[in-house]
C-alpha cells in the first residue's frame, strides 16, 4: 500500500501535517505546550507523518531540492516511533519553532516548480 501513494500525495501530506503543527502551536508558550499531553502527542504524530512521507520521495526530487534534509526527517520519524519514552520535548519544541515554518512551504513549492510532471494524486 505504501508504494501506491504518489509522490504528489506524499508532498501534500507533508505540507498539511506541517500546517497543522503551525496551527496547533501558534501563539503558544513552551509552558503551555509542555503541560498539554494531548497536544504533544498530536505534534509527535504529525512529525511522524512528515518523516514517513519524506521517506518515499524519489531520488530525482531529493536531488533537485537538496536544501530539504530528507534523510533527517525520516531519522526523526524513526526516533519518535521507536524511542517514544526517550523523546526530549524541549528539542521537539525548538525544532517546531525553528524548522517547521521554513519547511512548511517547501512541499508546495516543489509541486509548483515541477508542474506536476509525473505526479498523480492517489
Amino acid at each position: 500500500m505504501k508504494n501506491k501513494i504518489s509522490e504528489l500525495a506524499r508532498l501534500n501530506h507533508m505540507h498539511e501535517a506541517l500546517g497543522h503543527i503551525m496551527q496547533f502551536t501558534n501563539g503558544l508558550t513552551y509552558e503551555e505546550y509542555s503541560q498539554d499531553f494531548k497536544l504533544r502527542l498530536a505534534l509527535l504524530k504529525l512529525l511522524e507523518i512528515v518523516g514517513e512521507a519524506a521517506r518515499f520521495i524519489g531520488d530525482d526530487t531529493r536531488l533537485k531540492f537538496s536544501d530539504i534534509e530528507w534523510e533527517t526527517l525520516y531519522v526523526v520519524r524513526n526516533i519518535l516511533v521507536h524511542e517514544y519514552f526517550g523523546v526530549d520535548y524541549a528539542i521537539i519544541w525548538r525544532a517546531i519553532q525553528e524548522k517547521v515554518p521554513t519547511l512548511h512551504e517547501k512541499p508546495s513549492v516543489i509541486i509548483q516548480q515541477t508542474d506536476n510532471q509525473g505526479y498523480s494524486v492517489d
